[in-house]
């Protein structure tokens, strides 16, 4: 009996000139395209269309004013908020005192620069200079204008309407052109750097040892803190109080696309994805669940979601008030806020509201140069620490700048003093000798009852403070809550820090940071001591 079984193969054409045809797979029965949707499952999804467009509803109001301590400042257009919150007055050390001469020469006529280096010396060193004062006199010493003075005397001739200082005495031909020169000199200096000075930041909380600012934005006030870092980031800003503004939400209509990662799954079928990130080396520990939902979003959903861009000018508050999404079958959703069913609290990249305990619903878009500022090494570093041995807690400084700017390491060990003619084994010993960079913090009662740190004194005590930060901390009447120097101690910090604005400036600053120490220490403080005769004394 006949078989009624045919057999059929597929074989490629030995004819054909390139392959292209039957790598195309292509595909004429859409009959098997609807079965394979239904296959896996696609006709039972309710959200199976594509945004083809979404329209935006916002609206925005521009961080304005910053209130640093008790002063009150307008924030300058374009300009970043961390050389405004954190800038100290700049150090009239003998690097920016030279610095700053040879801007101005730069800026001056060649005919007028020794009149004003003459006028504005740089004075040779003196018996007591250190080794490296000495080498960097050696080289400027008559060479430079004093750029600080040039700058006091010019802002001193500013306030009498005066185009020049005094000095030099320039004949009326070379007047107009030195008076440019200056003007210029002063504006860079001002738009740099800052007016020079050696007084306190003026955000700066020296009882917190932290910076205290505040923004506002129409009718809003914000709290900012800046990280350990100094970065004024989204996350660095409270809403304390204010109401929002009423103003009409601008409708803005953009073209969502699809978030892209590498290694994410791919929607096309017959497409596979790069190997460059390997997700099969994913080892999530069971009780780690951030880490398996990061994993299931990115293998199950990662080609689920998509970006809608909207441009928010940098210094602002963003409100969205409206999100509608119109799929490519014309179906039209709008989408609420994650957080804005009752009792949700999910959200990402909220500002806290003080006053209810909620979200705030806007976005904070600050004019930071957190991820654009460049640090350079501690200028100062301090440690503060308990010493509970002697009952008291120390200010160390371990690195201060020394005349030139540069950072110097702390001072050696104060010897200790030899007895005189003692004939004894022991001698006796008011006091052991304290470190020359240590400098005593003793506890007192306020009048509120709390405990505080003030500047101490103890016999042959260490000298005076060389740092801005223990400076402050020895000032007369300054009492530092007990609280802030834990058992674990802080470590404070004074660092260089320049960025550029978005037109291209440079913006040059001295920033404090804030760190957790490196715990506890012993000074070997000691009253009423004997101790052995050393051979020989």
């Amino acid at each position: 009996m006949a078989s009624v079984t045919y057999w059929s193969q597929l074989q490629p054409s030995p004819r054909g000139q390139s392959i292209a045809e039957g790598l195309a797979a292509r595909i004429r029965d859409p009959a098997w395209l609807l079965c394979r949707q239904w296959q896996v499952g696609e006709f039972q999804g309710v959200d199976g269309g594509s945004p083809a467009f979404a329209r935006i509803g916002s609206h925005t109001a521009k961080v304005g004013t910053a209130k640093l301590g008790t002063a009150k400042v307008t924030l300058p257009e374009g300009d970043q908020l961390e050389p405004v919150v954190e800038a100290e007055p700049l150090g009239a050390d003998l690097a920016t005192r030279v610095e700053l001469g040879q801007t101005f020469e730069s800026l001056a006529p060649a005919a007028l620069r020794k009149k004003f280096r003459d006028a504005y010396p740089i004075a040779p060193a003196g018996e007591g200079a250190d080794p490296a004062t000495a080498r960097f006199l050696a080289v400027c010493a008559g060479k430079a204008v004093d750029g600080v003075e040039l700058y006091t005397a010019a802002k001193t001739a500013e306030k009498a309407n005066k185009p020049l200082p005094p000095k030099p005495a320039l004949p009326a031909a070379s007047r107009p052109a030195a008076a440019k020169a200056v003007a210029a000199f002063v504006e860079w200096v001002e738009t740099t750097w800052g007016a020079p000075g050696d007084g306190e930041p003026r955000a700066w909380n020296a009882t917190r040892l932290d910076y205290a600012a505040s923004v506002t934005a129409g009718k809003l006030a914000l709290d900012a803190a800046p990280d350990p870092e100094g970065a004024l980031d989204w996350y660095a800003f409270d809403l304390v109080s204010g109401t929002p503004p009423t103003t009409s939400p601008t409708q803005t209509s953009v073209m969502p696309g699809h978030v892209r990662f590498r290694g994410m799954p791919n929607a096309r079928w017959w497409d596979f994805e790069t190997s460059k990130t390997d997700f099969g080396a994913i080892l999530p520990d069971p009780r780690d669940l951030a880490k398996l939902l990061f994993a299931d979003f990115l293998l199950l959903h990662g080609d689920d979601w998509f970006l809608a861009p909207l441009e928010v000018p940098a210094g602002s508050l963003c409100w969205i008030d409206s999100l509608t999404v119109t799929d490519v079958f014309g179906v039209t959703a709008a989408i609420p806020r994650a957080d804005a069913a009752p009792g949700t609290r999910w959200t990402l990249f909220s500002t806290l509201d003080r006053e209810s305990g909620a979200p705030a619903p806007f976005l904070v878009v600050p004019s930071s140069s957190a991820a654009s500022t460049l640090t350079g090494g501690p200028l100062e570093e301090v440690h503060l620490l308990r010493d509970e041995t002697a009952d008291m807690a120390w200010a160390i400084e371990h690195v201060v700048e020394g005349p030139t700017g540069a950072p110097q390491l702390e001072p050696p060990p104060r010897p200790s003093p030899a007895p005189v003619g003692a004939p004894a084994p022991l001698a006796y010993q008011l006091q052991s000798p304290i470190p020359a960079s240590w400098f005593p913090l003793m506890p007192v009662v306020t009048t509120a009852g709390a405990v505080a740190l003030v500047a101490g004194t103890v016999e042959s005590g260490p000298d005076t403070p060389s740092g801005r930060l223990v400076k402050r901390l020895s000032a007369s009447g300054f009492q530092l809550p007990e609280e802030e120097v834990s058992r674990a101690g802080v470590r404070l910090e004074r660092v260089a820090c320049r960025t550029r604005t978005s037109d291209g400036r440079s913006r040059l600053w001295v920033a404090r940071r804030r760190h957790i120490g490196a715990g506890e220490a012993s000074s070997g403080l000691r009253y009423d001591e004997a101790r052995p005769v050393e051979p020989g004394s």
